[in-house]
């Protein structure tokens, strides 16, 4: 790496610059520099094709050297100890990215760990340029960046991450201590975007009334109504909930004016700028339980709803839910335990929905342990994509009246898992794609269909699929193997 920041001079008689490049203009070159990297964060694109570039003869490393955008991006894994060469590194790459806006990925996973570390102090002496920070770290690192607040005039995008279990019973970890060692990220007047991957972001202080979107967050039920309670422009979320609340839940027959009042354990929450919703689950733990989540929240703007990982008894607060969201256009459930009629019954309220993505696991076995102890004791949970499903989808199922007996009338996209309880309802899947291809005033015409089998599917059934291209329906069937449409 040293040999790379200071590289020999040119061997003597070798020209300086040679070929059509030497008759570009600097500033020309520069530009196309900066065209050899990606948008990706890495090693290979923050550190070694910009030494590359500046290696080749002494035009281009002078064309290299004095663009700062190519040298404003890092991203580095740290030791336990602070090595010179790392530290080199940093070094030049904050003095040749002079005053540009800072993206850095740091990542701190081998032992030993401190309170600090030498590239973090460096970083942090460079705080005012910081626009897009990614830094996962051993927690107890996180106090370390204290000497950043109200200094960070530029930050736009934050994401934190640990290895560490953080305990929010921990008196030490507490928000309510008010410490100053956990409000460095409170003043960021540009923050718009923040992700906390493994520890609740209610242990540190931020900015909420200005955040418009969090990529990803762990936390419980408490969490993620207190976070969409304070943080009102918010329009994309999503969590991963790590367990469902700290209290028990039990359901009541309330209405939403009447839930979190008085004696509640939750508030309740109206959210009207969200657009985008995410729920899912750790891979160890697929069985949170989010009853108490869907009636404590109304999304009267949500237009995409995605859960994922959940394996958890939905309940009727899910069906209520579901019918308080409008707008909703997208709608994508993986790998759930909802049953087929309950997801009919709330399809019933979402007429705006165009987009309907119910995908099953890719394999028949179970794959964590709570399920394999399911197994074990004889219990499976039942597939979504049954007959009945692909029945109520069909067009006049419920009524011969073309408006009123039509499940999801703006629907154009669907995507569905095909398990061996579906594979054997051959029938019933073409027809339920067949009268969704009429033209009848007022219902939308189905457009696109991704078929993801779980099972190997047999010549008759890909060929019925595939014949219904020549209805215009745009038909997707993905390859068990490679994971491909054909």
């Amino acid at each position: 790496m040293q040999g790379l920041l200071h590289p020999p001079a040119p061997a003597t008689g070798v020209p300086a610059s040679y070929g059509p490049s030497g008759r570009l203009p600097i500033e020309l070159l520069s530009e196309i520099f900066l065209l050899c990297v990606d948008e990706s964060v890495d090693a290979r694109n923050t550190i070694q094709i910009p030494l590359l570039l500046s290696n080749i003869c002494s035009r281009w490393r002078a064309a290299a050297i004095n663009n700062p955008q190519l040298w404003s991006r890092l991203f580095i894994q740290l030791s336990g100890t602070a090595s010179k060469s790392k530290t080199a590194l940093v070094d030049t790459w904050l003095s040749r990215s002079a005053a540009c806006p800072l993206t850095i990925y740091v990542f701190w996973e081998q032992a030993p760990f401190a309170d600090t570390h030498a590239v973090l102090e460096k970083l942090m002496d460079h705080s005012e340029r910081w626009k897009t920070m990614f830094f996962y770290l051993p927690y107890r690192a996180f106090k370390s960046f204290a000497r950043v607040r109200n200094r960070l005039p530029m930050l736009t995008d934050l994401s934190l991450g640990t290895d560490d279990d953080v305990l929010l019973s921990s008196p030490s970890l507490s928000p309510l201590d008010a410490s100053s060692n956990f409000n460095m990220f409170e003043v960021a007047p540009r923050l718009r975007s923040l992700e906390c991957v493994n520890f609740s972001p209610t242990i540190l202080r931020f900015p909420w009334a200005q955040l418009e979107d969090i990529p990803l967050l762990s936390g419980n039920i408490e969490d993620c109504l207190g976070i969409l309670n304070r943080g009102k422009r918010l329009a994309k979320v999503s969590v991963i909930f790590v367990e469902g609340g700290p209290v028990a839940w039990h359901p009541a027959p309330q209405s939403p004016a009447l839930l979190g009042g008085a004696g509640s354990a939750y508030p309740y929450v109206c959210h009207n700028h969200l657009t985008c919703l995410t729920i899912m689950t750790p891979p160890w733990n697929e069985f949170v339980d989010l009853g108490a989540l869907f009636p404590h929240l109304t999304l009267p703007h949500l237009e995409t709803l995605t859960i994922c990982n959940l394996n958890s008894t939905f309940g009727d607060e899910f069906t209520q839910f579901l019918s308080r969201l409008h707008m909703l256009k997208t709608l994508h459930l993986r790998k759930t335990a909802l049953p087929d009629d309950q997801l009919v019954e709330g399809l019933k309220h979402l007429s705006s929905l165009t987009t309907l993505i119910v995908l099953s696991s890719s394999s028949s076995l179970p794959t964590t342990a709570a399920a394999l102890v399911n197994a074990a004791n004889g219990v499976n949970p039942e597939p979504t994509v049954t007959r009945y499903l692909l029945e109520a989808l069909t067009r006049n199922f419920f009524s011969n009246d073309a408006m009123d007996g039509m499940l999801l009338p703006h629907l154009q996209k669907l995507e569905l898992t095909v398990s061996s309880t579906a594979a054997r309802e051959l029938d019933t899947f073409i027809d339920m794609l067949q009268s969704r291809l009429r033209d009848d005033d007022g219902l939308a015409r189905l457009e696109h269909v991704r078929v993801r089998p779980c099972v190997d599917l047999d010549d008759e059934f890909l060929i019925r699929l595939i014949e219904l291209r020549d209805f215009g329906l745009d038909v997707e069937v993905e390859s068990m193997a490679a994971g491909v449409g054909i």
